[in-house]
């Protein structure tokens, strides 16, 4: 695969993931794909109604006694239904360094073209090479050391038919207390039509066609 000059990837490692997280942590974004970061406490707090939904729904969840964290084995997704194409869930993996998609919602996957269900996230940034791959795996890290929700919004890679994407991360607790799955609000913002030039590196990043 060959990747433009100005998009040289690399694969995030374990020590660049948690200075990433560290940054998110004290705001400072991570990368120049970041337009926005807010460690949000309130539904309000978020500039999407679908976004909103799903923090309401998080804080009014029955929590775990020791850790405080909402508990996983309490999230139905018959609650979910406004929401439910715009909805991840992912497992936790190596302490918040990775996460395996559990289920990738259908309106993402519209965009993304291809689902990701069943692969971990450090696997789909590594097929799609995407620019975006330390802000995501950091922000989950963040997430996992923090136990608290955070929101993004970062310009989508130039492959992708819209312009950002506006990012909800929630903790989720195990039986334990263990922070061990996180739910995520992912919704696109502004359309945009691919050149033929930008659907072929499409094709080619996803091998597809």
């Amino acid at each position: 695969m060959i990747i433009p000059p100005d998009e040289i990837w690399i694969d995030p490692t374990d020590e660049m993931i948690e200075a990433g997280a560290t940054r998110l942590i004290a705001l400072a974004g991570d990368g120049p794909q970041v337009l926005n970061i807010a460690w949000p406490t309130q539904p309000e707090n978020l500039p999407d109604e679908k976004l909103a939904f799903l923090m309401a729904y998080w804080l009014h969840l029955e929590r775990h006694e020791g850790t405080g964290l909402p508990r996983q084995d309490k999230v139905d997704c018959l609650d979910l239904v406004p929401t439910l194409g715009n909805v991840m869930l992912l497992d936790i993996e190596r302490e918040g360094f990775d996460a395996r998609y559990r289920v990738y919602g259908t309106k993402i996957a519209v965009h993304a073209s291809r689902d990701w269900t069943g692969w971990s996230v450090s696997d789909m940034n590594r097929e799609t090479q995407t620019p975006a791959a330390l802000l995501y795996r950091s922000g989950y890290r963040a997430v996992y050391r923090q136990k608290a929700p955070l929101y993004s919004e970062h310009a989508s890679p130039r492959w992708v038919d819209v312009r950002s994407w506006r990012r909800l991360i929630l903790p989720l607790a195990d039986e334990r207390g263990s922070c061990s799955r996180f739910l995520v609000g992912n919704v696109a913002v502004g359309q945009r039509i691919l050149s033929d030039e930008e659907m072929a590196d499409q094709k080619r990043r996803l091998h597809s066609g």
